[in-house]
């Protein structure tokens, strides 16, 4: 049953297209990347969807082999076909060590995703709060816009995300932004009934009486 269980997940690793390093990276395996590495493994190869072990190691959490691409030279800018790079990923699961690692290694919190969405959209989307802060304190700007205008504190109004919210407010968060549509995060909020986000925007100088704009 082990070794049937062992090929199958070798099969499913060969259809995404995956290298043994994306393989070894994502079963957390330190001493197999190291090995690899040394013996001339493309650190950026490229799976299904343009993922790189990076964006494996990343979303899963494998602090130490995020550490060993890096230092090996694999690009923390990388982009999958939508055009999440690690730290989009690290934002969206809640892997703050690997977001920090990857910051520090240079990776940048401004690129956007093809719909236009930075790492800190996606942490505010996914509630993942210490990555937020994380963020922020790196000086990624808290009103950064989306193709369609939608800000970090857009979608966390939307998403109830009400920790995130706070923290976005307390970084300096316009609370009365535009998207491309006159939308404000209290239209938001009062659309989706977070009567809760809906009092912390006002309490913070929403205005209810802003109009959309058609």
């Amino acid at each position: 049953m082990l070794v049937l269980t062992l090929l199958t997940h070798i099969f499913l690793c060969a259809q995404r297209g995956e290298t043994a390093l994306h393989m070894a990276a994502r079963a957390g395996q330190v001493e197999v990347v190291r090995c690899l590495l040394r013996n001339g493994a493309m650190v950026d190869a490229r799976a299904r969807e343009d993922q790189t072990p990076l964006h494996i190691a990343s979303r899963l959490g494998k602090t130490e082999i995020v550490q060993l691409l890096l230092q090996h030279m694999a690009h923390p800018d990388a982009a999958t076909t939508n055009g999440y790079t690690p730290l989009h990923i690290s934002s969206r699961e809640g892997q703050v060590e690997t977001a920090s690692v990857l910051l520090e290694a240079g990776a940048s919190h401004s690129l956007a995703t093809k719909k236009g969405f930075t790492p800190l959209h996606v942490a505010s989307k996914y509630g993942s709060l210490d990555v937020a802060k994380l963020l922020l304190q790196r000086c990624a700007p808290p009103d950064s816009a989306g193709k369609n205008g939608y800000t970090p504190l857009h979608i966390a109004a939307k998403k109830n995300q009400m920790e995130i919210a706070t923290v976005l407010l307390q970084y300096g968060a316009d609370t009365n932004i535009l998207t491309k549509q006159g939308v404000t995060p209290l239209h938001l909020a009062s659309q989706e009934g977070h009567a809760h986000m809906a009092a912390l925007l006002i309490s913070k100088g929403g205005r209810a009486m802003c109009r959309l704009r058609y």
